[in-house]
């Protein structure tokens, strides 16, 4: 028997109840900002009588299917392909992340000589507080700044849509609180991107999962979704970093292209083109799937060069999304790509394949270990890249040449202008590799190979939450 509404509304209350009160108990008290209206919470003693107290009086008044036989009930109802149990699935992952890094600061330590800035002495509250997460949170803090001069570090190099969001969220976790210090804030702000990133990679798991269903079966769907979880890079999903929401994007702008649900295909498109510099180039791969689909389509010519002239706006939202914050950076620098002129500040200059063949001639003198015992870091990126590389025929044979695209014109530019610097993070995004791979990896192979790749990823998460530099 269903639970009347006021019995329902009560077991809501004390289940939010208690879970403000693990939350206060586990990381202390905050303030909540809802607009002109701002929420306390700071004993959890008061929280769990609260919750204790509704329970015990719905049961007297309403004894029949209580709360906990309903909590049971709900999940064993769950089916394991449900997209609450594959977004809860991807959730774990992402907190066991989190869990290894807050570990691995306390036992491993920091490396002192790379940290590059500290938001509090609390490692927890600090815990996001790393790399570029310090630009990304200054932005939701602060807004853009431009200095006149394009030969240091500055924020307009960093796109707009998370630090958008990031400001958003923040007010939800204090990160405005008046009176606390700006540096506490700010790592309420960070924390808000993690909240972020680990529901925008939820909600990319989902589709994900169904975007799998459609190409390479039912059966292989999971198994996708399992090996983007544990691959090594993939503990940027984690941070308070872009990873997430791009991933989301792409996936979800390629899963409605593929269904010409057009609006929100551009929607999509256009939000990855307004999180990241590369999001743009989605572009081009969203463009080729269009023609792929004129190719296999049938019926009168003017209806199909018509569905293709709309499928070809549709793929453009990337471009317009980047062009959009480019009109922004010309009135705020007076360069249109000012952005891009940036990227030099962090060692992005083009070089075409001399990265390349840098790494070929330390090969060629030091031997293979030596050459990666040299440079650890850069190693660790370049095999993501081989990985990738490695993976662009499977996913043209199985997925097609869309898909493949999408590979190359995330990592080649980057390549070419900047070596192999950041390319693990880089590669974390490219979908396809994970449903291709999943789709021709034997059954056998599969548990072992996530097991290898979620124990490279615990390797760096500790690597990069203790300030190693794997960025």
């Amino acid at each position: 028997m269903k639970p009347p509404a006021w019995v329902r509304l009560c077991d809501a209350v004390a289940v939010v109840a208690a879970c403000l009160a693990a939350f206060v108990i586990l990381f202390g008290s905050f303030v909540a900002s809802l607009g002109p209206a701002q929420m306390s919470v700071r004993s959890p003693g008061r929280l769990l009588f609260v919750a204790a107290a509704l329970v015990a009086i719905r049961h007297v008044a309403f004894p029949a299917n209580p709360l906990h036989r309903r909590f049971i009930t709900w999940l064993r109802a769950r089916r394991a392909d449900s997209p609450a149990a594959i977004a809860g699935a991807a959730l774990v992952s992402r907190i066991a992340v989190l869990l290894v890094a807050y570990f691995a600061v306390l036992t491993v330590g920091l490396f002192t000589a790379g940290v590059g800035f500290e938001l509090s002495p609390d490692p927890l509250l600090n815990l996001p507080a790393r790399f570029d997460a310090g630009w990304y949170g200054g932005i939701a803090q602060e807004g853009y700044q431009f200095q006149g001069r394009f030969d240091r570090q500055q924020n307009i190099a960093f796109f707009p849509a998370f630090p958008v969001m990031m400001r958003a969220a923040g007010h939800l976790t204090g990160g405005f609180e008046p009176g606390v210090p700006p540096l506490w804030r700010l790592a309420r702000i960070l924390w808000a991107g993690v909240l972020l990133s680990l529901a925008a990679f939820a909600w990319a798991a989902v589709y994900l999962v169904r975007l799998a269903r459609d190409t390479i079966g039912e059966d292989r769907a999971v198994g996708a979704l399992a090996l983007l979880a544990a691959y090594p890079f993939a503990l940027f999903f984690s941070a308070p970093y872009t990873e997430s929401v791009f991933l989301l994007a792409a996936v979800a702008a390629f899963y409605h292209f593929r269904r010409e649900e057009w609006l929100r295909a551009a929607a999509w498109g256009l939000l990855a083109g307004l999180t990241r510099p590369n999001g743009c180039l989605l572009s081009v791969a969203l463009a080729v799937l269009a023609l792929d689909q004129l190719q296999a389509s049938r019926g009168p010519a003017d209806t199909r060069l018509r569905r293709v002239a709309i499928a070809l706006a549709v793929a453009s939202a990337s471009g317009i999304g980047m062009l959009a914050y480019s009109t922004y950076v010309h009135q705020l620098t007076g360069a249109w790509f000012g952005w891009a002129r940036l990227h030099e500040t962090w060692g992005r200059s083009f070089e075409g394949l001399a990265p390349v063949a840098r790494g070929i001639g330390r090969i060629a003198n030091d031997g293979l270990l030596h050459a990666l015992a040299g440079v650890p870091f850069d190693s660790l990126n370049a095999v993501g890249l081989l990985f990738a590389l490695a993976m662009v025929w499977p996913v043209t044979r199985r997925l097609g040449p869309a898909w493949a695209v999408f590979i190359v014109i995330n990592v080649i530019p980057p390549l070419m202008a900047g070596g192999v610097l950041s390319m693990g993070r880089v590669t974390a995004t490219l979908f396809p590799i994970f449903l291709a791979l999943s789709a021709i990896l034997p059954r056998r192979a599969l548990v072992p190979t996530v097991t290898a790749f979620a124990i490279g990823q615990g390797l760096a998460a500790v690597l990069f939450f203790t300030w190693r530099p794997l960025f």
